[in-house]
């Protein structure tokens, strides 16, 4: 099959979903701001998003078995509608928890509904092109706002992925242009070969992303720091809407989280007795760390320029203009990793940076890079959840004379600020620590992060230890950060206590 043909499936695969996954995730949003309390609210959020925080990899190795029991012993055609099918709804499970988070994320439309109906009373009065033309763009500006945003990133989403569908190809199937350019990349094609290939999918990602573009760059200057609206409660919730709602989470929920565990809860305690008795576990304690380096450093420096960006959309003045700036450094991540990737290999080969080549310079730029459009979108709700009301009224109890309230007060500071802004880079790091494509391409020779030595295992069979050491990698950089995360609250806590 050529780059031609498996662009095609994978731009006819992602239209496909990021359409269908709109309208359930209109539906899910609405059922998250109609939750009767704040606490279900934040749950059904929550559970809504959580696919997106599972890594690729993990979900990939873990349906690899699942696909090859359903191609074992049918027809190249049913192995292959099975194999896609599966895929599929693995993508559109993920798509849907892409597509709420950028929901609740957006400011809502600023066209109303009073102004859309004062227009339809001018249907009448104005040319039918004129009249369209308004209508379209009170839409756009409005209703369709969010739902257009969250196509393009979701169909974006989906037809970058790559770490799943190259764990899946069983005979080949799902057919991903990533993989096909990937796998030919690793076999030594040419690098400014793998550059030109590139053409056709760079501008099916431009198209993909023109919906979202033109909304975000013609939409007015909005203040970052407004707080979420209150929606209303809505205290009617009937059963039937109840189960609806349900219906719409189950397949993430069961997909990403139940049946993994069940099926992994026995080679994952056997794993780790084999683990244990093997002297390989010092060296994948270094690799762990070695990826937990990087993905912290590109988290850092990431949050760092995502935070410039968006004050920077808060305060310009020339509000057009600073969005094309600012939005071009945000161009390399949106285009996804491979892409990405393949750029930078090509820019440190030039004469100018060639002894930079075999550092971790390439590695720790490519994942910044990387995470940028993700880091900003965390940044973003950072900096609108902040209450400086709170804060203030925290701040107030400094002064008091008993040092239990001052303790107090430490911990709710901490909480409003160090606190979340930790959880952030938390989230953002996770997305550096999995990302399997930048690490193959741009990671020095003498450097081997855990990220890889997992996607070339997982390969070659599902053993118990494998699956022990993934469940490893997943849980230690988290540990990593609760251990952070407890000592500066600590440390605020006693600071203020003197």
């Amino acid at each position: 099959m050529t780059l031609n043909q498996s662009l095609l499936c994978s731009l006819a695969r992602c239209v496909i979903i990021a359409s269908i996954a709109v309208w359930p995730v209109v539906m899910l949003v609405t059922r998250i701001e109609n939750a009767p309390t704040v606490r279900s609210r934040r749950i059904r959020l929550l559970l809504a998003v959580f696919p997106f925080f599972l890594p690729e990899l993990l979900i990939g190795f873990n349906y690899r078995l699942t696909a090859t029991q359903l191609t074992s012993g049918t027809s190249p055609l049913t192995a292959a509608i099975c194999t896609e099918g599966l895929y599929g709804l693995l993508m559109l499970s993920r798509c849907m928890a892409v597509g709420v988070a950028l929901s609740m994320l957006l400011p809502r439309g600023n066209s109303t509904d009073e102004s859309l109906h004062s227009w339809v009373l001018l249907r009448n009065r104005l040319p039918l092109a004129t009249w369209w033309a308004g209508w379209l763009r009170l839409k756009i500006s409005g209703a369709w706002q969010a739902p257009l945003v969250a196509w393009s990133v979701m169909a974006l989403v989906s037809f970058q992925e790559f770490e799943t569908a190259a764990l899946m190809q069983i005979d080949r199937f799902p057919i991903s242009w990533s993989v096909w350019l990937f796998d030919a990349h690793a076999a030594r094609l040419p690098l400014w070969d793998s550059l030109r290939m590139m053409a056709g999918p760079l501008l099916c990602e431009l198209v993909m992303l023109g919906p979202a573009l033109y909304v975000l760059l013609l939409r007015p200057a909005t203040d970052v720091n407004e707080p979420f609206c209150d929606h209303g409660i809505n205290r009617g919730s009937t059963v039937w809407k109840s189960m609806r709602y349900s219906a719409l989470l189950t397949p993430g929920i069961v997909l990403f989280l139940l049946w993994p565990l069940i099926h992994n809860a026995l080679p994952i305690v056997r794993g780790g007795m084999r683990m244990l008795e093997n002297a390989t576990l010092k060296q994948s304690l270094v690799q762990i760390v070695t990826s937990t380096g990087f993905a912290v450093g590109a988290t850092v420096v990431s949050m760092g320029i995502a935070l410039r960006i968006c004050t920077a959309f808060r305060t310009s003045s020339r509000a057009i203009a600073s969005r094309i700036f600012w939005m071009s450094l945000l161009l390399p991540g949106l285009l996804g990793s491979l892409v990405l990737s393949l750029g930078l290999l090509a820019m440190f080969q030039l004469p100018g940076l060639r002894g930079l080549y075999d550092t971790w310079l390439p590695m720790l730029l490519g994942q910044t890079l990387a995470v940028l459009p993700f880091a900003v979108a965390v940044v973003l709700l950072l900096m609108r959840v902040t209450d400086p009301t709170a804060l203030h009224s925290a701040k107030l109890l400094a002064v008091s004379e008993e040092s239990h309230i001052r303790r107090q007060m430490a911990a709710i500071r901490w909480r409003l600020t160090t606190g979340r802004w930790l959880l952030g880079g938390l989230i953002v790091a996770h997305r550096c620590f999995w990302d399997v494509t930048v690490a193959s391409i741009l990671r020095p020779v003498q450097v081997e992060p855990v990220i890889t030595r997992l996607y070339n295992e997982m390969h070659y069979g599902r053993t118990e230890a494998l699956i022990c050491l993934s469940l490893f990698a997943a849980l230690t950089p988290l540990a990593i950060a609760a251990v952070v995360m407890l000592l500066s609250r600590l440390a605020t806590i006693s600071a203020s206590s003197r």
